[in-house]
């Protein structure tokens, strides 16, 4: 019996170990930001990602990143630099060191009463970590 005892613990001690090692869950894309028209013509994105994240838009035309550091809500508002109708925008985001896939949108053709056009806004995240929604 006495044999027995430390070769279980030794099996539950290299069990505990490995288990560290296993890969997290990957970051799900972003879904699409509402956007809208500012007064002076500039697109705005809004949306939501996990709290404490950065998101990025990079402009595929003009090549122009844009983003914003998310607070503990993960909401993000910033403007779009030289966007233009039918630009294609890739936005991702970054928590901790994960980075997220990036999800493509066409910019619309929008007035600057319209509000929204884009797709939906809300949570980024699922699972353990929580995301906050836009809430338009």
């Amino acid at each position: 019996m006495r044999l027995r005892l430390p070769r279980r613990w030794l099996l539950l001690g290299a069990v505990a170990a490995l288990g560290c090692y296993s890969p997290t869950l990957p970051l799900p894309p972003p879904v699409n930001p509402e956007i809208t028209l500012t007064e002076t013509g500039a697109y705005r994105v809004h949306g939501g990602a996990l709290p404490n994240s950065q998101v990025f838009a990079l402009n595929t035309r003009s090549q122009l990143l844009d983003g914003q550091q998310t607070g503990k809500t993960g909401i993000y508002d910033f403007e779009l630099h030289d966007a233009q109708v039918g630009d294609v925008i890739n936005l991702w985001y970054q928590a901790g060191t994960d980075l997220s896939p990036a999800t493509a949108f066409e910019l619309p053709p929008l007035s600057p009463s319209a509000t929204g056009g884009g797709g939906g806004s809300g949570a980024a995240g699922a699972g353990g970590g929580g995301a906050a929604g836009s809430g338009g």
